[in-house]
């Protein structure tokens, strides 16, 4: 039975660089890549409940409940998919070894390009990056409080309906977003794919080092 579900599951995506924790956990023997394309839960995060996607965008279809706090880097998932939610020191234990997250070396303000794998493209509304606050906390899993409250940069298309517009609205393989100029030190980046014609996007996590 887990054979032909996981073959189902392969129609997602993924990014494959830079290193996202789902990579991290992959190379770590913890998951699989199926498992990792599909980090998927509601599209409207920060929200906590289900409900239409905001305007001017309101005939996309409706969010599905948005991931849970301590549960947020998986997209809501629960399964062996939430040890990309944990912290340095949980992994250490079930790793039974030190372990720290690894950093990617990043400057304020640079340019970040990112290169996604799609096993079956959804039509894209697009792209959503949000980032923790000064003074979070490491020692806690990420949740709403561990994040700034609006996201510093969104690449959405603005074809609407999206229905009347699919060939268009696709999903990137590459894109660029102008990190954040004022951090410092380390943080985590969460990039959401939004898809118009479902309730869910896809969630990607990175741990970064300002410099």
């Amino acid at each position: 039975m887990n054979q032909p579900q996981a073959q189902t599951q392969l129609r997602h995506g993924r990014v494959t660089s830079p290193a996202s924790r789902g990579s991290v956990a992959i190379d770590l023997g913890l998951l699989a890549g199926w498992q990792v394309n599909e980090m998927e839960g509601g599209k409207n995060f920060p929200a906590l409940v289900a409900g239409p996607f905001p305007a001017p965008y309101g005939s996309d279809s409706d969010s599905v409940t948005p991931p849970a706090d301590g549960y947020v880097l998986s997209g809501g998932k629960t399964d062996a998919r939430d040890c990309v939610n944990f912290t340095s020191t949980e992994m250490s234990k079930k790793l039974n070894r030190p372990f720290e997250w690894p950093l990617l070396n990043v400057t304020p303000g640079q340019t970040l390009k990112v290169n996604w794998v799609y096993t079956a493209p959804h039509t894209t509304r697009g792209y959503r990056w949000l980032i923790t606050k000064d003074g979070w906390d490491p020692q806690q899993r990420i949740s709403r409080a561990q994040l700034e409250a609006q996201p510093f940069f969104e690449d959405f298309y603005t074809q609407v309906p999206y229905y009347s517009h699919a060939g268009e609205m696709k999903a990137k393989v590459d894109h660029e977003v102008k990190l954040p100029a004022n951090k410092k030190g380390h943080h985590v980046i969460v990039l959401m794919w939004i898809v118009a014609n479902t309730g869910n996007a896809f969630y990607q996590a990175f741990d970064v080092d300002f410099k």
